[in-house]
């Protein structure tokens, strides 16, 4: 059998069946069979008759899914390859005036001036900013988006 395991939402895949962990409590389990260290658990999942525990190993980092019957017995380990974390190409953004409203006053008066921020909520409430306060706003959006990972599209 197949396990694959996702980080992010902590699901374990066996071929093509996602089972959610019932529990994320972190237990000594074993030692693991590459290195002989310690295994933490990460999750815990209901398999039928049988709760997989994924483990990951403390000094060599890799991952087990240690298999008991419903008396926790063991019955097997097997390895776990991990489902590939998606990163995002673009940054968020910022469009409307509840995603402005979202971004804390203090970093928008990093990088734009006071007129330049009532520029910008005028626009999102779409009502008539000061023409050259947006119009310098908008020349900084991109080192905005630099950096604090945001990109404003007002």
């Amino acid at each position: 059998m197949e396990y694959k395991y996702d980080l992010n939402e902590k699901a374990l895949y066996i071929e093509e069946n996602r089972l959610t962990a019932y529990s994320l409590e972190k237990n000594e389990i074993g030692n693991c069979t590459s290195c002989d260290s310690v295994l933490m658990s990460l999750s815990y999942h209901t398999a039928g008759e049988n709760i997989v525990v994924v483990t990951k190993c403390v000094s060599c980092g890799a991952f087990y899914a240690n298999i008991y019957d419903s008396e926790w017995n063991w019955v097997d380990e097997a390895q776990i390859s991990l489902l590939p974390i998606p990163i995002p190409i673009s940054s968020p953004v910022i469009e409307s005036l509840e995603e402005l409203e979202a971004v804390p006053i203090k970093k928008l008066e990093v990088i734009f001036s006071k007129g330049e921020i009532e520029a910008l909520f005028a626009r999102a409430k779409n009502r008539t900013p000061v023409r050259q306060y947006l119009y310098r706003a908008r020349k900084k959006y991109e080192l905005f988006e630099e950096i604090f990972g945001l990109k404003l599209d007002l």
